[in-house]
């Protein structure tokens, strides 16, 4: 491996860092989840790898229409929409945080996708940043695609997966009002950027 590709994956690192540690969507599921669950993060980031490496796959490989206003208008109206009801489904469960965290391990993998898709900034930043960055990607060749993926969806498992442990770990050493309050910010979470990507949407539609 040269090192102008080591450099590039190392910048892969660190763009890819800055993004994930932005609070969202994910963020909020990783939390949410993590109070009862220590493997919620690495489920969040199964989940947002099944759609992600998907769309880097093609990004890589030339595809270009992400920008298009009227996709993010659409994914904004209906992803914000989703966030809504997602966001109020956990503050309706707050009381029950422990048990739907612990008991529902599979929709945790479901809600990694689910809160990826309907994020119209996550699409956003892979017409603008991330296509930059493949774009850049490509002169190495086609076997930086796989070490791409590898590196970027690392980041997202190391940095999610922490943070679901912590909660985890905390949550054990604190009582029960510790863990409504995690469902109520992440919920808060999904139920704010719902809104907001809804109201945007639509605003984009006048």
């Amino acid at each position: 491996m040269t090192d102008g590709a080591l450099l590039f994956l190392m910048m892969v690192v660190l763009i890819s860092l800055s993004g994930v540690l932005m609070p969202g969507p994910n963020m909020a599921v990783v939390i949410g989840r993590g109070v009862g669950d220590r493997f919620a993060g690495a489920r969040v980031s199964i989940g947002h790898a099944f759609v992600e490496i998907p769309l880097i796959a093609a990004l890589f490989l030339g595809f270009d229409q992400l920008n298009n206003p009227d996709v993010i208008t659409v994914i904004a109206i209906l992803g914000g929409s989703l966030l809504v009801i997602t966001g109020l489904q956990a503050l309706r469960d707050r009381h029950q945080a422990l048990q739907v965290a612990a008991s529902r391990g599979g929709s945790t993998i479901a809600l990694g996708a689910i809160t990826s898709v309907s994020n119209p900034y996550w699409w956003l930043w892979w017409a603008t940043v991330g296509a930059a960055l493949i774009a850049t990607g490509t002169s190495f060749g086609l076997w930086m695609l796989p070490a791409f993926i590898f590196f970027h969806i690392g980041v997202d498992l190391v940095c999610y997966q922490g943070i679901s442990m912590t909660m985890s770990a905390t949550a054990d050493r604190v009582d029960s009002g510790w863990l409504k309050w995690a469902a109520i910010v992440s919920g808060g979470i999904m139920l704010f950027f719902g809104v907001y990507f809804l109201s945007d949407g639509l605003l984009s539609l006048i």
